[in-house]
């Protein structure tokens, strides 16, 4: 249950309670008085609604920086693809902290199962071209491979990313890939004398209207990056018109490797323990890879999301073939 449909249930009890006491009273002026009361508690219990876009996005950040997460999390990816009649999913164990960074099991439990194996031959072909080499002309030669590059059994590579991913409303609470680090004997060692933050929206903000999602209401904003769209690729926001927590949202590119930082993706979120997750992550056109393999649809999802039990942590693991990255 949500903390917006929480709160709606209070306040419906709150009213019938009132209600039941002006029946009781039987007189117009305790009906009146019972009436104001409900209106009241209604006014208060809501936040403040606003038609101020800039408004609605910066209270939507900050009630996402107040989230809690637990210290460290677990929890299953899925990768749900189709390429032209198969539809296929791979899942794989995850681990995410501030501290620890995120871990994954580099393995799929499909392949765990059924490892997979090469097959084929693999060959080159070597072209020589020359022109008047009795004359002292040159000759150039090129190696071409006469195989097609046979696909990662990863779909899009292995899921190094966390449900608690923020899209940038709140970079500092989100974890990062695990590595390791050497101390820097370069690094300065001057004290900080004074931080200073400029606030300074990135995006031109409108909102669209005030519409129902999810059986909740929600302002829909729409976004333009005023510079670097690669970075700032924020397009659409749902945001709740109650709780102010992010419901849906759409970017132009999602994680750092190709295609998929080259086309729309459509996100939506879950509400675990009152901490907003990312539920599912939707690519919203086909992503063709230059191994000549499409997906006519990918998502990715997130599930059984919980705080970390005692048992030994995932090890990060060497970076291989392709990795599945939020930038």
């Amino acid at each position: 249950m949500t903390k917006s449909s929480l709160r709606v249930i209070l306040l419906s009890l709150v009213a019938v309670w009132y209600a039941r006491r002006a029946l009781k009273l039987g007189s117009t002026t305790g009906l009146r008085l019972a009436t104001c009361s409900v209106l009241a508690l209604l006014l208060l219990g809501a936040t403040s609604p606003t038609t101020d876009p800039y408004q609605i996005y910066d209270r939507a950040r900050d009630v996402w920086r107040k989230q809690t997460y637990p210290s460290d999390i677990q929890y299953r990816t899925t990768v749900h693809v189709t390429e032209g009649f198969k539809d296929e999913q791979e899942h794989y164990n995850g681990e995410a902290s501030i501290s620890g960074g995120i871990r994954v099991v580099g393995v799929s439990d499909e392949e765990a199962a059924k490892p997979h194996q090469a097959t084929g031959m693999n060959f080159k072909i070597r072209i020589e071209i020359g022109w008047n080499t009795h004359a002292g002309g040159k000759t150039t030669s090129m190696n071409e491979n006469a195989y097609r590059k046979e696909s990662s059994p990863d779909f899009l590579g292995v899921p190094l990313i966390s449900p608690e991913y923020s899209f940038g409303l709140d970079p500092s609470q989100q974890p990062q890939p695990a590595v390791q680090t050497f101390p820097d004997a370069t690094l300065s060692t001057l004290p900080t004398i004074a931080t200073v933050s400029v606030t300074e929206h990135a995006y031109d903000i409108t909102l669209v209207a005030t519409e129902p999602l999810g059986g909740l209401y929600a302002y829909h904003l729409r976004l333009q990056p005023r510079r670097d769209p690669a970075k700032f690729r924020l397009r659409e926001m749902w945001i709740d018109a109650y709780s102010y927590d992010v419901l849906k949202l759409k970017t132009q590119g999602n994680f750092t490797g190709s295609p998929m930082n080259a086309v729309p993706w459509e996100i939506t979120f879950q509400d675990i323990g009152g901490a907003m997750y990312i539920d599912t992550e939707k690519a919203e056109e086909p992503l063709a890879f230059r191994s000549d393999r499409t997906f006519t649809s990918a998502s990715i999802s997130f599930s059984d999301i919980k705080e970390a039990d005692t048992k030994v942590p995932i090890l990060p693991f060497m970076d291989s073939g392709q990795i599945l990255r939020e930038p």
